[in-house]
């Protein structure tokens, strides 16, 4: 018997300590002189320097180089050379889960005993070297073409393409088969709708089930008769336009129309029909007008950037320069930049907008440098022309333009210096007693207003009649003031004017009693003009010889004319006025509010007499400054640009797509760039009141290309910043691009991607169920013109999508959420999938394509903010019987019909519809107004090509399921029907759940 003493008791425990403990002093290893090199450093390269460098020091810890390592971490304790169980490290990166690294891969047992081994043989680490982040993400890395699986002698029937081999090799790792092959009839149904969205009618069914049952040949030739339907390019765009949150208004709190969105939604269904290389589809969408000029395609493309959801308020009447107008237009960039990057390559960029991405290696910096490159554009109206010879000379006209007004933008800016101090205190004053000069109260008889006009040179003109000749003493005009998107104060006055007397309507004998016609007069804003003249007269007339300028068109605009006797008595109330023209408006604009009493008065009437003679100091020093050589020159810039402005209305109209712009109508605080980026800067903590450094146009870094900033001239036009982004997304080495194409494409025929987060390839994203699968998938389409069609051949002649979707009590054990698809998903048709085979089988789809879209409400108060009354809208309205496609999408109201069987939220990016089952659901596709009015149409459809009702009930099981009714159907059917109606077992044919869902 061994006996205990305090020495052996010691040793064991030593002994254990070493074993179990790890590598201590006793037992110090010497390591290669390069162990850290080759084998520490690429694991804190990929795993940890990301979160833990010199900026960004996740815990207070740095990993960047020696020192930083043994001093960082909020312990200080995170690497204690020689001692393993005191190195935090370690401790944060065992553990099931570990701590770290946080979103990432956990590391393998080999890295744990690499670092083990390193900490305990000392911590060497290199004095001279200094680590970088080393992105060892998957979807970043490089894309090449795997090698296709070989299976199994038993299996090799089951190949038909490539996709069989990789999915078989899968499950046969996990001991698992595919399932048997779905009969002709389920298989014929699966690809109307995953190809065109449409159920195949009797005839088709008959027709493609022969072939079918006949041989391969058959369904070769079915999927080739789908994918050359035009309704292919309907079906595809609906999941395209989901991604991208196309609507049809604007969304926020007035969510206006926007009744030109449509071309751009026209054009990806061409695009798409037409098999467009996904490259081109991808650079048109992006900087089609730089990549693309003259060509109809590279303006319709651009509907894409304009195609979220945008603030009209914030950009409309709210100014750029306060917080709220600040926030707007950069909440509005951050749209443009989240739905690129999204959509093209599935990254999350929008959350380094307030900080660095915590979990992938994209900066504040990256992000504000893809700001920049959308620095330029707005959401408008843009005109697109079918003949690009016409196209091509709008261009070059606009250029022309921008040019000129250029040169007499740098000669305004030659007169401001030269007027100095002076002439900036004065603006300055101007602007000051401008809102000092504001009405202290409004109403809503705002004045006479005149015709608009294209040009300013036209002469209009208001007189009132007194009744009788009278002793006038003094006339006084009151201007007009408007808060309508804040046009404000002195609206309409006009800059040259006369006023005169007459004792006939004819004014044949008038006397001017004031003449402001040789030279601009100084907008008043509301102060009033006044002349005193004694003359006796009946009718006094104003004419204005030179309008006021409005936005891109003239008027002339007074809110009141007093004229005074010698009693000081305001004669002119309520008397009978005449006018050249009048818009007839009212009650804000009619020619009896010009005597009606009522005006805008402003809080200080010595502000408003400052003002003017302010304004006159202002126009006084203007003057000086305007040397003839001046005038000249600034009066032959004018010309040109008036002379340019006629060129461009001469050239045929073109039509207009709502799209990325830089030159356009300007509407209250919304004015256009003319193709001048804005400044953009790094915002801290995404705050616009404090920014930092100014961003430069760039995108994100790649492995092996940490170059992130555009190589671009000085000089360059805007357009080139959107060019060099759309080429780098579309180059043929992007991993994420390609790769995130096809995982969408693979989603929408098995509904399940294999990256389960589309929009999100990043280390917050999910892991791809098939790595190897995917990058053939992207090798594949890529280098095969980027020819969805040749993708969507691939996947459906597949043997994987030919699968039963029948249960295997085995494989769901292993496989219950069918991962690696050992059968086909069953899945609800989506809703407008539901909707157009609905209006199929009654005979009331209307297959006419493109054009603006259906209204499924009633539209009213368009003008201000618009409502969408979807209760008063009458569902048998033929206008509104075409494919779900074309209806008219509305952001703040969708409708309701759709919304209850999940239709995509427009005003987010819907990579993946959710599948629910509410009893609203079931009500709606009862009771819903649209159900009852196609179940009578459908009723009538039977009983027009059906004598009998037991023929009825079969044609009705035809055409909602594409089978024979079995016996007990046919049995049940006709004797609810009987007693019920046919209209009644029409609402029953649309409820089946065999109608609904595809098998």
């Amino acid at each position: 018997m061994l006996r205990s003493t305090p020495q052996s008791t010691r040793a064991v425990c030593l002994f254990l300590w070493f074993t179990l403990g790890g590598w201590t002093y006793a037992q110090e290893e010497t390591l290669p002189q390069d162990f850290f090199e080759k084998s520490v450093a690429p694991i804190l390269s990929s795993h940890c320097v990301t979160c833990h460098n010199d900026q960004k020091q996740e815990g207070g810890l740095s990993l960047s180089d020696r020192q930083s390592a043994l001093n960082g971490g909020d312990s200080g304790e995170s690497i204690v050379p020689r001692q393993t169980e005191a190195s935090l490290l370690l401790e944060y990166v065992i553990g099931d889960p570990p701590e770290m690294p946080k979103g990432g891969q956990p590391l393998s047992n080999q890295e744990i005993a690499i670092l083990r081994r390193w900490i305990a043989g000392g911590a060497t680490w290199p004095k001279e070297l200094k680590l970088e982040a080393e992105d060892r993400w998957w979807s970043r890395q490089s894309l090449s073409r795997p090698s296709v699986p070989e299976v199994p002698l038993a299996s090799k029937s089951r190949v038909r393409t490539p996709i069989d081999a990789f999915i078989l090799a899968q499950l046969h790792k996990q001991e698992m088969d595919l399932s048997p092959e779905a009969d002709a009839r389920t298989l014929v149904r699966r690809l109307y709708y995953d190809l065109i969205g449409l159920p195949p009618t009797p005839e088709e069914m008959r027709q493609w089930t022969s072939r079918l049952n006949q041989g391969e040949e058959g369904y070769q030739q079915l999927v080739e008769h789908l994918l050359a339907s035009p309704h292919y390019g309907e079906r595809w765009a609906r999941h395209w336009l989901d991604v991208v949150k196309y609507a049809d208004t604007c969304g926020y709190d007035k969510d206006k129309l926007r009744r030109n969105a449509w071309p751009y939604r026209d054009y990806v269904i061409r695009s798409l029909n037409d098999d467009k290389p996904y490259a081109r589809f991808v650079e048109e969408q992006i900087a089609g007008d730089a990549l693309f000029p003259g060509e109809q395609d590279g303006i319709l493309g651009l509907g894409f950037i304009a195609a979220g959801p945008w603030d009209f308020i914030g950009h409309v009447e709210v100014p750029a320069s306060k917080i709220d107008g600040k926030n707007a237009r950069n909440l509005d960039r951050d749209e443009m930049v989240s739905n690129t990057l999204n959509t093209f390559c599935s990254v999350t960029i929008q959350c380094a907008r307030c900080h660095d991405h915590k979990f992938d290696p994209y900066t504040q910096q990256h992000y504000y440098g893809l700001q920049a490159v959308f620095a330029a554009v707005d959401r408008a109206e843009r005109p697109f022309d079918m003949d690009p010879q016409i196209e091509k000379k709008r261009l070059q006209l606009v250029g022309e333009k921008q040019a000129i007004e250029q040169q007499l933008a740098s000669l305004q800016r030659e007169m401001a210096a030269d007027g100095g101090k002076r002439l900036t205190e004065l603006r300055a004053q101007v602007q000051s007693l401008g809102q000092q000069a504001k009405p202290e109260s409004t109403v809503p008889q705002h004045g006479y207003h005149s015709h608009i006009e294209k040009t300013g040179n036209q002469s209009k003109w208001v007189q009132i009649d007194l009744g009788n000749p009278t002793e006038i003493s003094k006339i006084v005009l009151h201007p007009c003031y408007d808060d309508f998107a804040g046009i404000g104060p002195g609206f309409g006055f006009p800059l040259q004017f006369t006023i005169e007397a007459a004792s006939d309507a004819t004014f044949a004998d008038s006397q001017k009693l004031s003449d402001e016609t040789t030279q601009d007069y100084p907008n008043p804003l509301l102060a009033s003009y006044e002349v005193e003249v004694p003359i006796t007269a009946r009718f006094v007339r104003i004419t204005a010889t030179k309008l006021a300028p409005r936005q891109n068109d003239f008027i002339f605009a007074l809110s009141e004319v007093e004229v005074f006797d010698a009693n000081d008595q305001n004669i002119a109330l309520k008397s009978t006025v005449q006018s050249l023209d009048s818009i007839e408006a009212p009650v804000r604009w009619q020619r009896s509010n010009l005597v009606d009493g009522l005006w805008p008065k402003s809080i200080s009437a010595k502000a408003s007499e400052e003002l003017n003679q302010a304004k006159q100091a202002l126009a006084e020093l203007e003057k000086q400054i305007e040397t003839p050589e001046r005038i000249t020159q600034r009066a032959e810039f004018t010309k040109r640009i008036q002379d340019m402005d006629a060129q461009l209305k001469s050239l045929p109209s073109g039509k207009m797509v709502y799209a990325a712009a830089t030159h356009f109508n300007p509407q209250g605080s919304f004015q256009p760039t003319q193709g001048t980026p804005r400044d953009v800067h790094v915002l801290h903590r995404g705050n616009v009141t404090e920014p930092r450094a100014k961003a430069m146009p760039g995108t994100l870094p790649l492995p092996g290309k940490n170059a992130y900033e555009f190589a671009l001239p000085t000089d360059h036009d805007e357009s080139e910043r959107r060019a060099a982004l759309a080429k780098w997304i579309t180059s043929r080495d992007h991993p994420l691009t390609w790769r995130s194409i096809v995982n969408r494409l693979w989603y929408y025929h098995f509904d399940q991607a294999i990256v389960g987060s589309p929009n999100d390839f990043g280390r917050m994203g999910q892991m791809p169920t098939h790595p190897q699968l995917l990058d053939w998938l992207a090798v594949e389409f890529r280098d095969n013109d980027q020819s969805f069609k040749h993708l969507h051949r691939l996947i459906v002649t597949s043997s994987v999508y030919r699968q039963s979707s029948q249960h295997n009590e085995v494989h769901a054990a292993k496989d219950s959420s069918n991962r690696f698809l050992w059968r086909m998903n069953r899945r609800r048709l989506e809703a407008e999938e539901i909707r157009d085979s609905i209006l199929s089988v009654s005979g009331k789809l209307d297959t006419s394509m493109g054009g603006p879209g259906f209204f499924v409400f009633k539209l009213e108060k368009e003008a201000h903010s618009p409502h969408y009354e979807y209760h008063k809208f009458d569902p048998s309205d033929p206008a509104s019987h075409r494919r779900s496609i074309y209806r008219f999408i509305v952001r703040s109201q969708p409708d309701p019909y759709m919304t209850t069987l999940d239709c995509a939220d427009s005003s987010q990016s819907t990579p993946k519809r959710s599948e629910t089952l509410t009893a609203l659901q079931a009500l709606s596709m009862l009771n819903n107004p649209f159900q009852l009015t196609m179940a009578q149409s459908f009723a009538e459809r039977l009983q027009h090509e059906a004598p009998t009702l037991p023929e009825q009930v079969e044609l009705g099981v035809q055409l909602t399921l594409g089978r024979e009714p079995t016996d007990f159907e046919r049995e049940k059917f006709t004797a609810f029907a009987q007693e019920n109606g046919v209209a009644n077992l029409c609402r029953v044919f649309f409820n089946q759940s065999e109608f609904v869902y595809l098998d």
